[in-house]
């Protein structure tokens, strides 16, 4: 049997140790993988150490372990952590990098629950990628080619696939690429044409690292418009590394400018940045576990199909709810019985009334309006550092004993319970629109996938030190006099101009607007086709994933028929799945990796 897998960052990866070790008892297994940034992929190359992972190395892992669920064979190994501290000293070392040193400083100051460079995650991965080798029989190779696919055509019940120097034929293909290039919305190319005719600078969505940065001039203003994690990525690029450098001075965080910084000018639509991420506390495979959630809750609600998005997410709202208040009694109010609490709470569905009868203050009560829109609580910017610090306390006490930090916490182990309702088509198009896309997906960004805290820190530091001027909510963008002008609506006449401006976020996943001819390829030829919701209005809504069989991942053509052969999962199906560029966790039995199980016994049982 002959496989391509395109794609070589985690999931392309993973697609192969699951494929190996299904092919134990094959007669011959011929594996091609193909990815122009080698194992690893483009995300996690080579890349400055400033640039940090979302997720604690502790809490990151390419193994399979005894959470798995599926029918595959684990195999157990180090996780990210395990490795730092065992394998990536002697790895590393072997390797043409100009960041060894820093790198290998990196691996000796590494705690469990610390954050570590993208950059050295890219090398558990070619680490990864070595060590698959040696569990290969002699029945089973691979081989890995530099090259960007251009075109996958079908061929009876085989598969053609093109590079520009290579054209293979193989029986399966997986598809795992990672985020792509798309068309420029028509906002962004007015922009870019407004950029070309004024020799101004337009950076379109991008990782910050595929960034040409270098030509943004000292001390010369830059807007940035977006406050998420890319944002974070781009602040620490042009201050620490153009010199600048955080020191302690009477345990507080200080900026130290080196001169050769741009005057920052950022804003977003909320007007202040993604919640951070809190200190993390939980141990391997420890993970909030649902109460109104439950699994068999959820399966009720699959028979019985009466349960809408909005009281879905209710629900889930009075999971984060009990997640708060459970820290907080531990916090405040060791005399309350804990057990006592959260039986009374889940019977009442959290009623004010049971907040009442166990003595909870009312200024700590959870409040959704705040937590959705807490710009609307403070005088910006004159309280944004108040904010700030505050935040960046509430995050340090950690996920288990800090309130607020245990509560959006929870929302991580609670995606599940979200995909449970997805998978099984329980939420109407229009449901699923309005609730799920329109509504949650940012909210949840926002309160959960936020930086590591120490980014906070800085961020104050820099607002401090007049590096950063962050804009009140709903910044606006326009052009005049040949420059950008930014400001916002809530302050109109206070206006920054620049000749530079960067679109501080990730492209969002739109298939149908593709560059990757790979992708555009699919969708031409018919092979694959662009997932859409049919809303009660009639209207056609684009969520911009490929349509895949739940069940297996194997795509869906533009007949809707099953194509035999050819899997798809990950980023290109987000939109019929949710929140798929997640890293696996060890002890959660992670999504990611029961798919790629499931692909490869979907091959191997054909």
């Amino acid at each position: 049997m002959k496989i391509a897998i395109i794609g070589g960052g985690p999931r392309g990866l993973g697609a192969l140790e699951r494929i190996i070790e299904w092919a134990r008892n094959e007669q011959s297994v011929q594996i091609t993988m193909f990815d122009p940034y080698g194992p690893g992929g483009k995300v996690w190359r080579d890349q400055s150490v400033l640039l940090m992972m979302n997720s604690v190395v502790s809490q990151v892992t390419l193994f399979t372990d005894e959470s798995l669920s599926t029918s595959g064979p684990v195999v157990k190994g180090p996780n990210l952590y395990e490795w730092i501290k065992q394998e990536a000293l002697e790895f590393i070392q072997k390797q043409p990098t100009e960041n060894q040193e820093l790198l290998i400083k990196e691996c000796e100051d590494l705690g469990p629950d610390d954050h570590c460079s993208r950059a050295l995650y890219g090398f558990y991965q070619q680490w990864f990628y070595a060590y698959l080798q040696t569990r290969m029989t002699d029945q089973t190779s691979v081989k890995f080619f530099k090259n960007t696919v251009r075109a996958v055509k079908k061929q009876n019940t085989a598969f053609q696939v093109y590079t520009k120097a290579l054209e293979i034929t193989v029986d399966k293909v997986i598809l795992a690429v990672g985020h792509q290039e798309i068309e420029m919305s028509s906002q962004e190319k007015k922009l870019a044409a407004y950029a070309s005719e004024h020799r101004l600078y337009y950076a379109t969505p991008k990782n910050a690292a595929d960034a040409p940065l270098q030509a943004l001039k000292d001390q010369a203003p830059v807007i940035i418009k977006g406050l998420g994690l890319v944002f974070f990525d781009y602040l620490a690029l042009l201050t620490r590394g153009r010199g600048g450098h955080f020191q302690e001075r009477a345990g507080k965080l200080v900026y130290q400018p080196s001169g050769k910084e741009p005057k920052i000018i950022a804003g977003s639509r909320r007007g202040i940045p993604y919640h951070a991420r809190g200190r993390n506390q939980k141990a391997y495979g420890e993970e909030y576990r649902p109460h109104f959630l439950k699994e068999k809750n959820l399966n009720k609600f699959k028979r019985k199909e009466k349960l809408t998005a909005q009281q879905f997410f209710q629900l889930l709202q009075k999971e984060v709810e009990l997640a708060y208040y459970t820290a907080l009694i531990k916090e405040h109010y060791p005399s309350i019985d804990a057990g006592r609490f959260t039986e009374m709470f889940v019977r009442t569905k959290g009623a004010q009334s049971t907040l009442q009868k166990f003595g909870i203050k009312k200024d700590e009560y959870w409040d959704w309006a705040i937590v959705q829109h807490p710009q609307q609580t403070f005088n910006h910017p004159e309280s944004l550092l108040d904010y700030l610090a505050w935040d960046y306390t509430s995050a340090k006490k950690g996920n288990l004993d800090g309130p607020f930090a245990a509560a959006l916490d929870s929302l991580k182990d609670l995606r599940d319970e979200v995909r449970f309702m997805l998978d099984h088509e329980l939420f109407t198009d229009d449901e699923a629109k309005e609730w799920l896309w329109d509504w949650f997906t940012p909210l949840n960004a926002f309160l959960s996938i936020g930086p590591p805290l120490e980014r906070i820190a800085e961020l104050k530091a820099l607002i401090e030190a007049g590096v950063v001027t962050i804009l009140q909510e709903d910044m606006n963008v326009l052009t005049e006099n040949g420059t950008f002008i930014a400001f916002s609506q809530k302050e109109p006449t206070k206006k920054y101009a620049a000749h530079f401006l960067i679109e501080a976020r990730l492209p969002k996943v739109a298939n149908q607007f593709s560059l990757n001819p790979l992708i555009q390829q699919l969708l031409q030829s018919g092979l694959a086709v662009s997932h859409q919701l049919t809303l009660s209005s009639g209207e056609k809504f684009f969520t911009g994933a490929l349509m895949i069989d739940r069940k297996n991942n194997q795509m869906i053509d533009a007949s809707g028929e099953i194509v035999e052969g050819l899997f798809c999962y990950g980023i290109p199906t987000e939109g019929l799945n949710w929140l798929t560029a997640t890293t696996a966790r060890p002890g959660t039995d992670p999504r990611n990796m029961r798919e790629a199980d499931v692909i490869a016994a979907t091959i191997f049982n054909d």
